[in-house]
């Protein structure tokens, strides 16, 4: 049976009673083969030390290697056919995830389980529909699944920017020099003048939970921030929606990535919102399973707590990162904004909280710096809010070990009580960089 684990954010209401009609979206994650194989792969190919690495594969090879087999197809398949669902069903291209739309009243049956909409506290616009109890497969079935997505994850919405100034935008930027823009990330990462020259390279930012970003605004920060160095001042490819309220984090994400990484093809990935259909997150790796071509860096700042999360949910998200690795594509993900995190259990109790997918052995995961002076670009120190420490799932994968053991072992460093964190488990973040005091544009205003 699944879980049923609720947020303080989310509430039942009846904002509308829930008709046995009302249509929903279950994502069936189906076992896959070979995946020991899939694994030893991925490390192969991005382990710069090996004969194979570089050597990557093409998605109908991976699905070739992954897809489940013969017998997984005809029992799920069997058990959708109970129900007439199998016309309302797809695979993707992948062939290891099935998306089935269907009646509340046909997955209520299915999964012995009852669904309601649920609204969140702070954003009223976000209504979405979910179990209410924990669901049931037959035994047979569950030996065939990973997880079966929309019943009962709630999104994490939040943002933890904040916007400490805004100002008119002046007519000359030449001389502005308080805070982050492109200029100093540049000369403090010896980037200079260097832009992208391949015409293969490409990169993206995948955006969740409505944020989207104003190409006007972005023309505009290229004018003023980009005079230093070629680049382009419109984004190369939208996927998903891009129609909306202009988001900081959006902003914010576009205008660096096309600064910092000058001249490159980038796609601004878009995945709905808060909707009645998939969290969105999940539905975003699917996208990724049903395009062959996808662009070669992804950066992402979207995560939530390992505790709220099914170890099985996490571990088929990690595949999933391994077959993204595996065709040549690297994902930086944002550490997180809660530092080591806390979570008090009722015993009262307290342990670390460290963040998915932060945590992943299979991602790049990026911690955020500040200078340790308003008025100096020369020094760095960590931002106290930058997520950092332990899973508490995944094992310690071999390229940290030698780094991490000499973190623990130096006599120097105060580390906190080892009751609270796992120090044999993967440590993360693996690269910090700058995270504070960004200068951006939003509707012609400058904010910080």
């Amino acid at each position: 049976p699944g879980r049923v684990f609720l947020r303080k954010q989310w509430y039942q209401r009846r904002v509308r009673g829930t008709q046995k009609t009302d249509m929903i979206t279950l994502t069936l994650a189906m076992k896959q083969r070979n995946t020991d194989q899939l694994e030893s792969l991925f490390w192969r190919v991005s382990d710069p030390r090996s004969q194979e690495y570089g050597q990557y594969r093409s998605l109908r090879e991976i699905t070739k290697l992954i897809q489940p087999d013969v017998q997984t197809v005809k029992d799920v398949f069997s058990w959708l056919d109970h129900y007439n669902a199998i016309p309302h069903c797809s695979f993707v291209r992948s062939l290891d995830f099935l998306n089935c739309r269907l009646e509340v009243g046909v997955a209520e049956q299915m999964l012995e389980t009852k669904f309601s909409y649920f609204k969140h506290a702070t954003e009223p616009d976000s209504v979405i529909l979910r179990a209410t109890q924990e669901y049931t497969v037959p035994e047979k079935v569950a030996k065939c699944l990973d997880f079966i997505g929309g019943v009962h994850r709630l999104p994490n919405v939040k943002s933890k920017l904040k916007i400490k100034e805004v100002r008119p935008l002046p007519d000359n930027l030449e001389d502005f020099r308080y805070g982050v823009h492109p200029d100093t990330l540049r000369k403090r990462y010896n980037v200079t003048d260097h832009v992208g020259k391949n015409s293969n390279n490409s990169m993206a930012t995948a955006q969740f939970l409505k944020q989207y970003f104003s190409p006007a605004d972005l023309k505009e920060f290229m004018n003023h921030f980009g005079k230093g160095f070629p680049h382009l001042t419109e984004i190369t490819h939208e996927i998903g929606p891009n129609s909306g309220k202009t988001g900081l984090e959006a902003n914010l994400d576009v205008q660096y990535i096309m600064s910092l990484g000058a001249n490159i093809s980038t796609t601004f990935w878009s995945t709905g919102g808060l909707h009645e259909k998939q969290e969105p997150f999940l539905e975003w790796m699917l996208d990724l399973n049903n395009n062959e071509t996808i662009p070669y860096i992804f950066s992402v700042s979207y995560g939530d707590h390992e505790r709220t999360l099914s170890p099985e949910y996490m571990r088929r998200i990690n595949v999933e990162f391994m077959k993204i690795g595996l065709r040549g594509v690297s994902v930086l993900f944002a550490s997180g904004d809660d530092g080591a995190g806390c979570h008090r259990f009722e015993d009262e109790s307290y342990t670390f909280e460290p963040d998915f997918p932060s945590s992943s052995p299979y991602v790049t995961t990026v911690g955020g710096t500040m200078f340790t002076s308003i008025f100096s670009d020369v020094n760095e120190k960590g931002n106290d809010i930058s997520g950092g420490g332990f899973s508490n799932i995944f094992s310690m994968p071999k390229y940290q070990m030698e780094t991490v053991a000499g973190y623990l072992n130096d006599s120097t460093i105060k580390l906190p009580d080892s009751k609270y964190y796992n120090s044999s488990n993967r440590a993360y973040p693996d690269v910090s960089a700058m995270s504070d005091d960004f200068w951006i544009i939003i509707n012609r205003l400058l904010m910080n």
